[in-house]
């Protein structure tokens, strides 16, 4: 594969430099791959930056968000172009690699509990609603 090509596919890392869509990046290659894990990096990389929004009126808790998301978008580029990286790899060795969606459920499996992935997102959100109030005592 070409560099133009491998450009081509990593167009999503312009996404983590920029301030409230350093997360959209990683939602969007976890959606075109079919990787759950990488769709949920994304939501956790834009949590505080929501937070952020909607308690902007206090003024303690916003430093406090914009500090946490300041560190997770730093963590979010290197963790993009680690990511861009392996996958121009194994863009390049496709006949190698078989490239296969990395989901949470086996197809042989059913879900008869609850979806993982929801309640990780929802105990990130109380997470953070728990810091939200008890920095506003």
């Amino acid at each position: 594969m070409n560099a133009l090509e491998k450009i081509k596919r990593s167009w999503w890392v312009i996404f983590s430099p920029i301030i409230l869509l350093n997360g959209l990046g990683f939602i969007y290659i976890g959606a075109v791959h079919d990787n759950r894990n990488w769709i949920l990096e994304g939501v956790i990389y834009e949590i505080p930056w929501v937070f952020g929004i909607i308690f902007s009126t206090f003024d303690g808790i916003v430093e406090i968000y914009v500090a946490i998301s300041m560190i997770l978008m730093l963590v979010s580029i290197v963790r993009s172009v680690w990511v861009a990286i392996k996958l121009a790899d194994v863009y390049d060795n496709e006949e190698v690699y078989s490239i296969q969606s990395a989901s949470l459920i086996s197809s042989n499996q059913e879900n008869k509990g609850f979806p993982t992935t929801i309640a990780c997102v929802s105990c990130l959100i109380l997470v953070f609603f728990g810091y939200s109030i008890l920095a506003l005592l």
